[in-house]
């Protein structure tokens, strides 16, 4: 079996992950850790950018975050579904990985595609787990932790990860996407939001109220779970 991977982050379009969560992949692979991303579609319908300009760009985007492993399953755009077939390809991807942590699409979301991923990802995180279910798709296994990730809307976070050390990169990561962001007009944008200033600016506000120079939010359903409190205080110098 080959070494499993800390950490699963699953997006609905390219782009995606590093716009929702980017400082925190960089983070955890400059600590040392093994992140695998894996997108559901290949963004083919977006007003910008061709098929061939977004797979570019998502090759140097992925360069830039050195994750170890980055696949995309190839389901529509803008027609993604929870079905079967979506659920079960997910389910395969998590019993290979065999990651701890699970991070996924906020539930609650503008975009109807970053929705289906949400709840495609919470039956395979508990579908994953039935060693009875769908076996031939690999050996039981479910992560110890779903996190989801906001991405077009707010959200009231769980916690919020300090990413101060990485805001250059991740633009720089963010940025590789130039077919998304920036540019001259933004009326086709959500809200005429560029996605490049609405991350940073939800990144600035998250890391103000937490006295950080920025920081990415996640939502974990139910309570987190902590063996003591160490974890809470300040490390001795």
């Amino acid at each position: 079996m080959n070494e499993p991977f800390d950490a699963l982050v699953l997006a609905a379009h390219p782009d995606d992950a590093e716009i929702g969560c980017g400082g925190t992949i960089l983070g955890l692979i400059d600590a040392g850790h093994r992140v695998a991303i894996v997108d559901m579609t290949r963004g083919e319908i977006g007003t910008r950018g061709s098929l061939q300009e977004r797979t570019a760009e998502c090759e140097s985007a992925t360069k830039l975050l050195g994750v170890q492993d980055r696949r995309n399953l190839g389901f529509a755009d803008a027609g993604l579904r929870d079905s079967d077939d979506t659920v079960q390809a997910v389910v395969a991807v998590i019993r290979e990985l065999r990651p701890q942590l699970f991070m996924v699409p906020l539930k609650r979301d503008a975009h109807p595609d970053h929705e289906a991923a949400s709840r495609i990802a919470k039956r395979a995180f508990f579908l994953a787990g039935l060693k009875n279910f769908q076996p031939e798709l690999g050996a039981a296994h479910r992560p110890t932790f779903m996190l989801s990730y906001p991405g077009n809307d707010h959200c009231e976070s769980s916690l919020c990860l300090d990413i101060s050390a990485w805001v250059e990169r991740k633009r720089e990561v963010v940025t590789c996407y130039s077919s998304q962001v920036g540019g001259g007009a933004k009326n086709h944008f959500l809200r005429a939001l560029d996605p490049l200033e609405r991350s940073e600016a939800r990144d600035r506000y998250f890391g103000a109220i937490c006295g950080y120079r920025a920081a990415e939010p996640f939502v974990i359903d139910g309570p987190l779970p902590l063996s003591d409190l160490s974890s809470l205080l300040p490390r001795s110098s």
